[in-house]
């Protein structure tokens, strides 16, 4: 009798389960039918992002595709998950909401997750008036004065850079000697070194010492397991207003405990040595984080006893998740960079020898010395990273949550506190609309007249506005160093393991190559 009475309660309950489970992953499938905004028809669990989630196609593949369905419209709705997700196509209304109307979409649309301290505390996850705080007190240490004077860090790098490749071309006098090597480990590594000394205060040549200690953990930083990656997954399918609760870390637990224990010591060092001066980030947040306690630098405390209150802004929590940043987006963006553009450089020989002319011509007026005024005249060096950064931009997309409630321009649609709103940006780098025949790699898409024929909100691989990327010159000026120090003495050519066209991993957020980005290095016979 009680097994028969369980069975008839399974039978009710088990329907009642169903229904209230399908009632939930499709309660907000109606949002933008109600909003009368044109939207992509969702299906149950994934929405609008079902080859996505199964791993079908790449990231970027996918956000490219997904601007592409929009075509002919300034907005439309879509769903990740049961999450509604409205993109913006329209440059125009592209400039209200990342500057004019900024107020409005101050925040970051982020997951909130459960993480430490110094995750929650980098310049990306904060929000409202603390961001706007640190903002300020960050910017100065990003002006043409400290990058100037970070130049030589940066340079020192390069020249590691250099040394390694004509190390493994071999002899001078063997001008026929190529050596094979994938692109995205080589400037990995450049990048790794260019963070460590700037933003770690630690000094060292991973291409030449690759099993450091600093070197092998710094690498893992943004290795997380394959189960949190499905963690991460179901929370932005079913759940994501509740992330808070679910144990998901956004980068390596080890190798976060270990950095941070070497920056606590590097300041510790730092502050028993005032008389020793550093010019790199680090010591740019410690002289800030002084000066906010309205300290002269040279009498600077201990940052480690600095309290947490509301009126202080760099503590050191705060300084160490800079320096995390740094490294989190620094390394994938600056090496992504750097890799499909040498990649296009060796499939396009006329850029490259191009490119190799104003190198030489620059550095001849400079004595062979790749300093901060002659990187400013190297205008075509520019144009070819541009290039690279539309054709391959790092960062697909980015995203802002409404923070107050706003009506789009020309409509009576009201976006409601808390509506993600998505900013394409692989999709207007690809559009023939902005950029015709967009697959063709072409720098003179970037000289000063034909940027006058679109609108710059059509070019963001950096975001645009008060919460754009606030690293975007000191990545351009080590992207630079380390492209000169590349062409001036090698030659780029496609090898036997370059993939033509490219074909992308379907397991990464990044914009990594799926069997690497394979090229040949040859010592430039003409020096």
């Amino acid at each position: 009798m009680v097994l028969w009475i369980s069975f008839e309660a399974l039978c009710i309950i088990t329907p009642l389960l169903l229904w209230g489970l399908y009632w939930y992953c499709t309660m907000t499938f109606n949002y933008w039918k109600k909003k009368r905004i044109h939207y992509i028809e969702p299906v149950i669990l994934f929405g609008n992002i079902k080859d996505r989630a199964l791993f079908r196609t790449s990231f970027h593949e996918f956000q490219k595709e997904l601007y592409r369905r929009f075509d002919g419209h300034k907005y439309a709705g879509f769903y990740e998950g049961r999450q509604p997700v409205l993109m913006i196509r329209d440059p125009e209304l592209i400039k209200l909401i990342m500057i004019r109307d900024f107020e409005h979409f101050v925040d970051r649309a982020t997951l909130g997750l459960s993480s430490s301290p110094y995750f929650k505390n980098m310049l990306i996850n904060i929000k409202g008036q603390q961001w706007k705080n640190l903002r300020a007190l960050m910017t100065p240490t990003f002006s043409s004065g400290k990058l100037k004077a970070m130049e030589i860090l940066v340079e020192q790098c390069g020249q590691q850079l250099g040394t390694f490749l004509q190390n493994e071309t071999g002899n001078k006098n063997r001008d026929d000697k190529c050596t094979e090597l994938e692109m995205k480990e080589l400037f990995g590594r450049f990048t790794l070194d260019v963070i460590a000394t700037c933003a770690f205060g630690v000094q060292c040549d991973s291409l030449k010492d690759r099993n450091a200690e600093f070197v092998k953990t710094a690498a893992r930083f943004n290795d997380i397991s394959l189960l949190n990656r499905l963690l991460i997954f179901f929370v932005i399918l079913f759940c994501r207003q509740y992330a808070r609760f679910f144990p998901i870390r956004g980068v390596n637990r080890q190798a976060m405990a270990f950095l941070v224990d070497v920056l606590k010591k590097t300041v510790e060092h730092r502050r028993q040595h005032k008389e020793q001066k550093w010019n790199d980030f680090l010591q740019l947040m410690i002289d800030a984080a002084a000066q906010e306690r309205g300290e002269r630098s040279d009498e600077k405390q201990d940052i480690n006893d600095t309290k947490q209150t509301s009126a202080t802004v760099l503590n050191e929590e705060t300084i160490i998740a800079q320096s995390l940043l740094f490294l989190l987006a620094g390394f994938e963006t600056s090496s992504t960079l750097l890799t499909y553009a040498s990649y296009e450089l060796a499939l396009n020989q006329d850029i490259q020898q191009k490119l190799r002319k104003e190198v030489e011509d620059v550095l001849g007026k400079y004595g062979g010395h790749c300093s901060y005024e002659a990187l400013l005249e190297m205008t075509y060096l520019e144009m070819v990273l541009l290039e690279s950064l539309r054709k391959y931009p790092p960062v697909a997309r980015v995203d802002r949550a409404c923070t107050q409630p706003y009506i789009i321009p020309g409509t009576n649609i009201e976006l409601e506190v808390g509506t993600s709103v998505c900013i394409p940006i692989l999709g207007l780098h690809h559009d023939p609309q902005y950029y015709p025949q967009p697959e063709v790699f072409d720098p003179n898409r970037f000289t000063p007249a034909q940027k006058l024929t679109r609108s710059p909100y059509v070019f963001l691989p950096f975001g645009s506005g008060p919460r754009n990327c606030i690293g975007t010159r000191f990545a351009l000026m080590t992207t630079k160093i380390a492209m000169v120090h590349l062409i001036k003495d090698f030659c780029l050519q496609p090898s036997m393991k370059t993939d033509v066209p490219l074909k992308f991993s379907k397991f990464s957020t990044f914009l990594k190559a799926e069997n690497g980005v394979w090229l040949n290095i040859k010592r430039n016979t003409e020096i």
